[in-house]
């Protein structure tokens, strides 16, 4: 039978009947499931809840985490000092207190104290404990993602917290696991073993901790394991050299890189005091890869077993939860308003407001500060020569192409495809426009940072965690990344995984109060196409950027399009790179139209009319558009020759973006339709 709210209601002890989740109890009866936990002797502490908000100084610990990844982490973080009960445990006065303050909680039981854990989160490793692999525990629990947690009581030798590839984790000193009342945990108990203690539970036995060793090395543990799982703390001063030991030792006896790194962070919080978990984490790096030049027969140990982009990201979640534990959490007062900070349009926030306050530094509102710039073009076309050619503008306070800057700018310019060596002369020409004026070049030099070609992936927390601080070391005003899509390892046409990259590009520019230009390259376009929607990963980086350059054409000729959000857009113009010394010569990006062309408001009238032409049931390819705009310029007495229809359909994606949509994929058709177009899809039939 399972625990229904009936028999939460008497007096029996819940932990050990058959069943119990929390699932459908009420506030008092879960304070009562509490309270019989800390009879039994288990350290309880509160964690988060998957239903709150997640507070901002946690938001700041994880500052390239999307919200689910928050939400999941902060489910299971302490919101107290949580090594403080691994000594003392909570008196009933205040486990009655976190319920009261924090109703919603997950709550977390220490482990080594009274009793031990091990935790399966993978089917075979299941199927191999109920297998009778290892003693087996008649108390253990579900968990919200299908794994099972096994109970056992704490026998005479230690067991200590550790991880396994092949996903049997042990939970012991130092550690603790999610129970039920939390969200989507579920405890069971046989009752034929007639367990009324955690004392009544099985022991773990060495010889079960050395199978389950040899099931997550698959079966290549020797029988020396009760050594590794136990190596001799150190005090300060000897650290490094005991940790240098036993990196080696680890090595030569088969533990891949990231047992290593896990092994020594346990290690290390045995130390007096323990080093830093980043000091840990990068000199267990360093010891490794030293030891690898030295003996690189050792290799074949085992060593290198996951790659760096692998194991990189397997153990990050390892590391961030020891660091989670680390931090006490701090009790906010009551919020004084909204989570996004919100206030009426009456409020000082918005009186006090001046547009003045950001700085603009290229154009009419084009480039300033935090904004978001995408540099659109073919492959080859000229988009380094351009990031150059600015960044010598930039750097100098002078001007690109006829435009000043506002005043001289420091610029960082990541890019993945020159060397060095090439580099530093294209470098030299973009300045040759100075002449002889040193102190100018000097002056552009100092304030531009640029690499080699870089190898690195902005999905990795490692990496863009590395961009993170070498931006935040040098305090660009402007970040160029070219080409972006080398930085990124993920699905260039999944709109999710490219949201996900510009969600974190968006993070560097938050975190660093910096402009950021991406050069990105376009997919198949038509050779009059004006819109952003050729870039390769579509409609996201489209909808990104504030201020949009497409280059179209064929070097050193090349031909410039604008599109700005925050102001009127640039005019249309050509422009010419002259190899020799390193320039863009252009019309005057200001100058006014000429009589021939369209005004601004008839090219939003011509737009129009195509758009009444527009039928909600249809979809419409380029030249269909067209089509359909010859129909109605005729219809209206316009000029509807070849030029006149492509204008008018250009000015539809230029105007009116918010009615008329554009589908594009590279490789296939594309696509025009009316925003309310509920018809099937094309593209999806």
């Amino acid at each position: 039978m399972s625990i229904t709210e009936e028999s939460i209601g008497s007096s029996e002890l819940k932990l050990f009947q058959p069943e119990f989740s929390g699932a459908s109890i009420s506030q008092e009866q879960k304070g009562d499931w509490l309270h019989e936990l800390w009879e039994y002797g288990v350290h309880i502490i509160p964690c988060g809840s998957p239903s709150d908000i997640v507070p901002q100084y946690f938001r700041k610990r994880h500052p390239f985490d999307d919200e689910l990844e928050l939400k999941s982490k902060w489910a299971k973080t302490p919101r107290v000092n949580w090594s403080h009960y691994q000594r003392t445990q909570p008196s009933d006065t205040e486990i009655t207190s976190w319920h009261h303050e924090f109703p919603n909680a997950n709550w977390a039981a220490i482990t080594g104290i009274n009793f031990a854990v091990i935790d399966a989160d993978s089917e075979e490793a299941m199927t191999w404990i109920r297998s009778g692999s290892i003693t087996r525990s008649p108390l253990t629990q579900r968990t919200p993602r299908g794994g099972e947690h096994y109970f056992y009581s704490i026998s005479q030798h230690e067991v200590r917290t550790g991880a396994g590839k092949n996903k049997i984790d042990t939970r012991g000193v130092g550690g603790y696991v999610m129970v039920a009342p939390s969200l989507g945990y579920t405890m069971h108990c046989e009752q034929a073993f007639g367990i009324g203690s955690m004392e009544d539970l099985p022991a773990l036995t060495e010889s079960d901790i050395q199978s389950i060793s040899m099931f997550n090395s698959g079966g290549e543990v020797e029988p020396s394991i009760r050594e590794k799982l136990t190596e001799e703390a150190a005090k300060e001063g000897g650290r490094n050299d005991k940790l240098a030991r036993l990196v080696g030792k680890w090595i030569k006896e088969g533990w891949g890189m990231r047992e290593i790194l896990i092994k020594a962070q346990d290690w290390n919080q045995s130390c007096d005091p323990p080093l830093s978990i980043v000091e840990a984490t990068t000199t267990t790096l360093s010891i490794a890869q030293g030891h690898i030049k030295r003996h690189p027969e050792d290799i074949d140990a085992g060593v290198n077993e996951w790659k760096t982009s692998e194991w990189q990201t397997q153990i990050s979640e390892d590391l961030k939860q020891i660091q989670d534990q680390e931090y006490p959490v701090e009790v906010e007062d009551a919020p004084e308003m909204g989570p996004l900070g919100l206030q009426p349009f009456s409020a000082d926030e918005w009186t006090d407001l001046k547009e003045d306050t950001v700085e603009q530094w290229w154009g009419d509102a084009f480039i300033f500060q935090n904004s978001r710039v995408l540099l659109l073009g073919k492959p080859k076309i000229g988009k380094s020569n351009f990031l150059g050619a600015f960044a010598a503008g930039a750097t100098t306070g002078t001007d690109f192409m006829g435009v000043p800057f506002s005043k001289p700018l420091k610029v960082i310019w990541f890019q993945a495809e020159i060397i060095k060596e090439f580099m530093k002369d294209r470098i030299t020409t973009y300045f040759r426009r100075f002449g002889d004026d040193e102190d100018t070049i000097r002056q552009g030099y100092d304030n531009l940072i640029v690499s080699g070609r870089l190898r690195k992936n902005l999905m990795t927390d490692q990496d863009i965690e590395a961009f993170h601080q070498e931006i935040q070391f040098h305090k660009p005003d402007i970040v160029m990344i070219d080409p972006i899509i080398n930085f990124f390892d993920g699905e260039e046409n999944s709109n999710t995984e490219i949201r996900k990259l510009l969600d974190r590009i968006d993070k560097l520019i938050e975190l660093n109060n910096c402009a950021v230009i991406l050069a990105h390259h376009t997919g198949k376009e038509r050779a009059d196409d004006k819109s952003f929607m050729s870039a390769r990963g579509g409609s996201v980086f489209a909808g990104w950027f504030d201020s949009g350059i497409k280059m179209s054409g064929k070097k050193p000729n090349v031909s410039f399009f604008y599109e700005a959000r925050n102001a009127r857009d640039p005019d249309e113009h050509l422009a010419h790179f002259d190899f020799d010394l390193g320039v863009w010569t252009a019309s005057d990006l200001t100058a006014k139209k000429t009589p021939t062309e369209d005004s601004l408001e008839d090219q939003v009238a011509l737009a129009e009319l195509v758009l009444k032409g527009m039928k909600e049931e249809e979809y419409y390819r380029r030249n269909e558009l067209e089509s359909l705009a010859r129909q109605q310029l005729r219809r209206y007495n316009k000029p509807n020759g070849n030029k006149a229809c492509q204008k008018a359909v250009s000015y539809v994606q230029k105007h009116l973006p918010d009615k008329v949509f554009t589908y594009s994929e590279p490789g296939k058709a594309m696509w025009h339709y009316l925003g309310t177009n509920a018809s099937a899809k094309p593209w999806e039939v």
